[in-house]
């Protein structure tokens, strides 16, 4: 409660006391009923100031809330910018290599490909293993796949289907699932060919990495489209 509201009631507690003392008779209207008159009226202000106070401390809420909303998503965006920030010279790198070459080799294609994929799998999602598979949506049919894997590692105990990984992306979470693997897809759905990072399922991945995750896959789609498409 603010020092104006406590004011107010102690005004109107005051007055509320005091008025027998100070009415008199109105006119023709006798003194009890005048009394009574200013008693409703007391107790209608006090119950209209609490009225506005208590709307006054909801929109304060709503202010609070808001504000730790948002000071929360300053902070994730600080963090997911930092982790970037780790990244960019890998990214400008690739990015400037590609675009200042004017052709590439089979093996160099690969390497592109294989450092994003050990950037995202082992030093972020910290998986074991993981592939980028290029799915032709229409058709359904594997065009390129690229694997990552430590020495003596089983890759797949079972094959990954491709309708599996296209109906993933209807998935609301960020990260989907498909059995016991973890599947993030490219933000791009216009291209024909689409990219789909495949790894074992992740369990104390933070949102600032799979955020991170996403903009390698995304790069990789961006790649292909420009190594390939």
């Amino acid at each position: 409660m603010t020092k104006l509201t406590k004011i107010v009631y102690f005004l109107l507690f005051v007055a509320l006391v005091l008025q027998p003392h100070f009415t008199d008779h109105l006119w023709f209207v006798p003194k009890p009923y005048v009394e009574s008159i200013l008693t409703v009226i007391i107790v209608g202000i006090a119950v209209l100031v609490y009225y506005l106070h208590q709307r006054e401390l909801l929109k304060s809420k709503k202010l609070q809330e808001a504000l730790r909303i948002s000071q929360e998503k300053l902070l994730d965006s600080f963090k997911y910018l930092g982790t970037v920030n780790r990244l960019l010279p890998l990214f400008q790198k690739l990015s400037s290599g590609l675009m200042t070459a004017s052709k590439y080799s089979k093996r160099d294609k690969k390497n592109i490909f294989n450092n994003l994929l050990a950037t995202a799998v082992v030093s972020i999602a910290k998986a074991d293993w993981g592939l980028f598979r290029f799915i032709e949506i229409k058709s359904q049919r594997t065009i390129k796949e690229f694997v990552c894997a430590n020495k003596n590692q089983v890759v797949l105990n079972r094959r990954v289907v491709n309708t599996e990984l296209i109906s993933s992306r209807g998935q609301q979470s960020k990260i989907k699932t498909v059995g016991e693997f973890s599947i993030i897809p490219t933000s791009d759905r216009e291209m024909t060919v689409q990219c789909f990072l495949v790894f074992p399922q992740a369990k104390n991945s933070s949102n600032d990495e799979l955020s991170t995750v996403q903009a390698i896959v995304d790069q990789a789609q961006l790649f292909y489209k420009y190594l390939f498409a």
